[in-house]
């Protein structure tokens, strides 16, 4: 079994694979000593693992986990990949955009694929029918732009996530909320159709933690996949094992 750890800006999340199936898995806050140690507890009928970070704190889990598995995989610019990467500045790409795509690309071989994350950035991102990624865009995420607007104004309140917003509000809050919320939706959308009238049979997938915000609320047609980080981290380590 493959053991895939997602170490992301809020969360990190781990899963154990039985070939391409989740069968466990997990989430924390901070990269620990303790952490490692579960892990490890947890690892008995564990082969492979790889870890993806964006974060400096790694280190330690890496190198404790790298005792029990030499032939850990961290994911980083020179890691083999199963499509082709034609990212200019590999070592800034973002590593959980690496494992998105290569998520997006299991699920949709063979298909141009729109892969938006919505997290703590919005991040929107393609991979084309010839395997082959082409980049994409980074946008703030939805709690970075309702801290931005009371952060950078004098007297705009803090706003919370919210559900459901009207279309056009008649109180501060709601108009924050509708402004911010109904932005981000009118942006996915302009990306989806967009990049359909560019790619052809273009499918979309959404993914990270603020994926339910938008999702049913979108007019074009987008597969929401909570796991798709962690479902492209077991098919690069499933790629790497194959190959060595």
């Amino acid at each position: 079994m493959n053991l895939c750890i997602d170490i992301g800006n809020t969360f990190i999340k781990s899963a154990v694979f039985s070939e391409n199936e989740i069968v466990a898995r997990n989430q924390w806050t901070a990269a620990s000593k303790d952490l490692a140690h579960k892990l490890i507890s947890d690892s008995s009928q564990i082969r492979h693992v790889i870890l993806c970070s964006v974060r400096d704190d790694d280190n330690v889990l890496a190198g404790m986990l790298r005792k029990y598995f030499p032939r850990l995989v961290v994911l980083d610019e020179n890691t083999p990949v199963p499509f082709r990467n034609r990212y200019e500045t590999a070592n800034t790409l973002g590593k959980d955009r690496l494992a998105a795509v290569a998520g997006a690309n299991n699920i949709y071989p063979g298909r141009n694929v729109l892969v938006i994350d919505a997290g703590t950035a919005i991040t929107y991102d393609v991979i084309d029918e010839h395997d082959c990624y082409l980049g994409g865009n980074i946008s703030p995420g939805l709690d970075m732009r309702l801290k931005a607007l009371h952060n950078y104004t004098e007297r705009l309140p803090l706003v919370k996530p919210r559900l459901k917003v009207p279309f056009l509000a008649n109180n501060t809050e709601e108009a924050i909320a509708s402004g911010v919320q109904n932005g981000i939706i009118f942006e996915m959308d302009s990306y989806i159709s967009r990049l359909g009238e560019q790619f052809s049979e273009l499918a979309a997938i959404i993914t990270g933690g603020d994926a339910g915000f938008f999702d049913k609320k979108l007019k074009n047609t987008i597969f929401a996949h909570p796991d798709l980080i962690l479902t492209g981290l077991n098919r690069i380590l499933t790629y790497n094992v194959e190959n060595r």
